[in-house]
């Protein structure tokens, strides 16, 4: 659910801002070549292909059921390293990165590196320190603990590929600047996800973007969902407390679970519960009673509230505030028009 709720906010800003009549190109990228992938592979005993296709499918049929707007690309890392160690490549001939056991990107040749997380370098290493990610300084490894890897060999059951830097395999964040680049040029109007990776993934892809390009900035803005709890701890895999897309739908229709999702506001963290996703099918319900009748013209003064709250930094608890209106004044034009952006092609039923 906490994925779902990232990958639901993102298909309502899409879907508001073609409301309007603008064009969006929205490119969603998987990526098939990271080490938590692979660590779940041996966990598992699953070959990492095998893993990362099941996946991505179990992605697409959660998505699909809750109404999305399906991203005009979905690129696979596995299938782009041509593009991503042409990257790496030019960094290291531009002086911005270095070879010593792998290739690694040279932060001390970006400046404003912390400046898109807001965390000071203490910060950044405490994080990392945390998050398992320091490495090792010295001869032979990195220069700077905060210098990540833009190449690296691969372990022995990990995919490898020939580079004139060894064989090996892309790091974590050049996979995404290079994808993002080819599909949607140099500089890009949007980049998001969730609140997580503002640091390291998002920084690092930002500063090595914009050293590669010399273009500032690399996206014009961010957005960064908030996380989803449950029982008072963020949902994750490592503690067990996930709760997944196909046992809210079994509890609730596919339209009040992604209702439920967008009722809280995009950057916030919240804390998911069943009597919350339970109030959301009895509003999907009075909203099938208002359908029934006949279309009629929306009351502009509702419309008017709905699109000034997605205007405004898609605030979209506000947007589900004017649908009850709507359901309580039982238009139907409007009701209509609402859950069009706000549930997608979700079911009501």
């Amino acid at each position: 659910m906490g994925h779902a709720f990232t990958f639901s906010m993102f298909d309502v800003l899409v879907r508001f801002v073609e409301s309007g009549g603008t064009k969006v190109r929205y490119v969603q990228n998987v990526t098939d070549v990271d080490d938590p992938l692979f660590e779940r592979a041996r966990r598992d005993d699953v070959d990492w292909q095998v893993l990362a296709d099941r996946e991505t499918q179990v992605h697409i049929r959660d998505m699909t059921a809750l109404g999305w707007r399906p991203p005009d690309v979905m690129p696979r890392v596995s299938e782009e390293i041509k593009g991503i160690l042409a990257a790496a490549t030019k960094l290291h001939a531009s002086g911005y990165a270095y070879r010593t056991d792998a290739l690694y990107f040279d932060v001390s040749r970006y400046r404003g590196y912390g400046r898109l997380s807001h965390l000071t370098r203490r910060a950044m290493l405490r994080k990392l320190r945390a998050e398992g990610l320091l490495g090792t300084i010295g001869p032979g490894a990195k220069r700077d603990v905060l210098d990540f890897p833009l190449w690296r060999s691969s372990g022995e059951d990990e995919p490898s590929w020939a580079s004139r830097f060894g064989p090996g395999r892309p790091g974590w964040h050049i996979e995404c600047s290079a994808m993002a680049m080819r599909y949607l040029g140099e500089q890009i109007d949007i980049h998001g996800g969730g609140r997580d990776l503002a640091f390291s993934h998002h920084e690092s892809e930002r500063a090595q973007s914009e050293s590669l390009t010399r273009k500032r900035p690399f996206a014009r803005a961010w957005m960064h969902t908030g996380m989803v709890r449950y029982e008072g701890r963020k949902m994750s895999k490592s503690l067990g407390n996930l709760v997944k897309v196909s046992q809210a739908l079994q509890r609730a229709p596919a339209a009040a679970v992604r209702l439920y999702l967008v009722s809280h506001r995009y950057g916030k963290d919240w804390d998911f519960s069943w009597p919350g996703l339970l109030r959301a099918a009895r509003l999907v319900e009075r909203a099938r009673s208002v359908l029934k009748q006949p279309g009629g013209q929306a009351s502009p003064a509702l419309m008017k509230e709905f699109n000034s709250a997605l205007s405004d930094d898609l605030d979209t608890p506000r947007a589900v505030r004017a649908l009850r209106a709507a359901i309580r004044r039982r238009d139907a034009a409007a009701v209509r028009w609402m859950l069009s952006i706000l549930v997608g092609t979700a079911s009501l039923t």
